[in-house]
């Protein structure tokens, strides 16, 4: 079962740039940016070296701000996308779909990086099997006017490349800003056709929980706190949530596998994908996931192809695309119907 699954062409559609390098794809990247005889690198290694399997939560966490330092310069954004692509790849994910909050520093304005995130995903698709679009992130911790910017630069880069940058991610520490504040620049972004993955629920906050689910979304990160009404809502309106196993036991919003909503979700054919999250941070991989659902809620390897069938009808992926991945699905499948 487990050759079954690192084997099974998978689809990821919630995973953050900088949260999905393992720590192997950190030190590489590390080593192009600085240069292995320079003392920054030696320095950086040092700092990292507790990121080992089994590191606490508050220090996988700082592993975002070593990815930020890292992606500050267009070289090591480029070379960190890149490397993000490759590994999912070697996943065995034919699909994935990145996000990740543009940002601005010295070296490189939100169109610049943006920019070169969409260039670093058409050099990884020419290299590696696997198709990779973009949702460009609205952090709710930013302002107003921070994701008016983002929403902006993504419809102009759609207009460029649309089958790359096909809709947008909110998303952030849910303690922070309030969801109501960002509902135009969400809206604008909607009425000109981009998809909207919105992290919901992800904390117990009713309110907030209800206005979303009116706004409408097209996919719901992580609905941890959703009410059986709520998983009604999405299964009436058709909108699957994106459950991370390993991301919601590890940050504390599920205190077991065993206690994750995902079985909930499959007992009441609520629509559900199966996501890493951030598989660097959180030391998973998309198959690790299937692997752990599989021993934890006893899945079969038909219960488990269905997830991906719904993953692959529930992406942004174009008519086409999509159909070229249910026949490499059904492919594999066929070969080991056994």
């Amino acid at each position: 079962m487990i050759k079954f699954l690192r084997e099974l062409p998978k689809v990821e559609l919630h995973a953050h740039l900088n949260g999905s390098l393992c720590i192997d794809s950190i030190r590489e990247l590390a080593e192009n940016v600085y240069g292995k005889q320079a003392e920054e690198f030696t320095a950086m290694c040092e700092r990292f070296i507790t990121f080992e399997k089994g590191a606490k939560l508050n220090e996988c966490f700082e592993k975002f701000g070593f990815v930020h330092e890292l992606t500050s310069t267009r070289k090591g954004l480029q070379y960190a996308t890149e490397l993000a692509v490759r590994d999912f790849a070697k996943d065995n994910v034919m699909y994935l779909e990145l996000r990740t909050t543009p940002k601005s520093n010295a070296n490189m304005s939100r169109r610049d990086y943006l920019e070169t995130v969409v260039e670093s995903i058409k050099n990884a698709c020419n290299q590696y099997a696997i198709t990779v679009k973009l949702l460009p992130s609205i952090n709710r911790s930013e302002p107003v006017e921070v994701a008016e910017e983002t929403v902006a630069l993504s419809l102009e880069l759609c207009q460029n490349d649309p089958d790359i940058v096909v809709g947008i991610d909110f998303s952030g520490n849910p303690s922070q800003g309030k969801f109501s504040d960002f509902m135009p620049a969400l809206e604008l972004a909607r009425k000109h056709g981009l998809k909207l993955a919105v992290h919901c629920a992800e904390i117990d906050n009713p309110t907030e929980i209800r206005e979303m689910l009116k706004f409408g979304m097209s996919r719901c990160g992580h609905g941890t706190f959703l009410s059986s009404s709520g998983f009604a809502h999405m299964k009436d309106h058709n909108i699957p949530i994106e459950c991370c196993l390993t991301s919601n036991v590890k940050s504390g919003t599920v205190s077991t596998v065993s206690a994750h909503h995902l079985k909930e979700l499959m007992e009441a054919d609520v629509p559900k994908v199966l996501c890493t999250d951030d598989c660097g941070v959180f030391d998973t991989t998309l198959s690790d996931e299937f692997i752990l659902a599989n021993e934890t809620f006893g899945l079969t390897k038909s219960q488990c192809i269905g997830l991906t069938m719904e993953a692959i009808q529930h992406s942004f992926a174009t008519p086409q695309e999509k159909l070229k991945m249910k026949m490499q699905l059904y492919s594999y499948t066929r070969r080991h119907e056994n």
